[in-house]
C-alpha cells in the first residue's frame, strides 16, 4: 500500500498512536495497534525514528524487562508488550531510510540480552 493509498484519517490515526507512545497510560494500547497495523503504513519506520522520544520509549519498554529475563520471570503480559515494541523496532531496522541510522545508533546492542535467554517450556 503506497502513501497515496493511506487516507488522511488513517494518517491522523497513525500520528495519534505515535503520540500515544509517549504517555504511559496509552502506551500499551498504542504499541499493540501500531504493531498490528505496521504493514499498512509504509512510512511508519521513519515516523517512529524521527518522532521526538519515540525510539527512547521503545528502548525503555525493552530495557524495562531485562530484570525479568534472568532468572526467568517474564509474564505473558510483559512478553506481549515487549514483543510489540520489538516488532516496531524491527520495522525501523528493516526500512531502507532508517536501517543505517538504526545500526549507526548501535540499537542492536539493546537486543543482545534476548539472545541469551533459554526457554524452559
Amino acid at each position: 500500500m503506497g502513501d497515496a493509498e493511506v487516507g488522511d484519517a488513517d494518517k491522523g490515526r497513525l500520528y495519534q498512536l505515535v503520540q500515544d507512545l509517549a504517555v504511559e497510560e496509552t502506551r500499551e494500547a498504542a504499541l499493540l495497534e501500531l504493531s498490528k497495523r505496521r504493514e499498512q503504513f509504509p512510512d511508519l519506520a521513519p515516523i517512529l525514528w524521527y518522532s521526538y522520544g519515540t525510539t527512547a520509549t521503545l528502548l525503555q519498554e525493552i530495557v524495562g524487562i531485562y530484570p525479568l529475563l534472568s532468572p526467568p520471570q517474564l509474564t505473558a503480559h510483559a512478553s506481549n508488550r515487549v514483543c510489540n515494541a520489538l516488532a516496531l523496532l524491527q520495522c525501523v531496522a528493516s526500512h531502507p531510510e532508517t536501517r543505517t541510522l538504526f545500526l549507526k545508533a548501535y540499537m542492536p546492542l539493546f537486543l543482545y540480552p534476548f539472545l541469551n535467554t533459554i526457554s524452559k517450556t
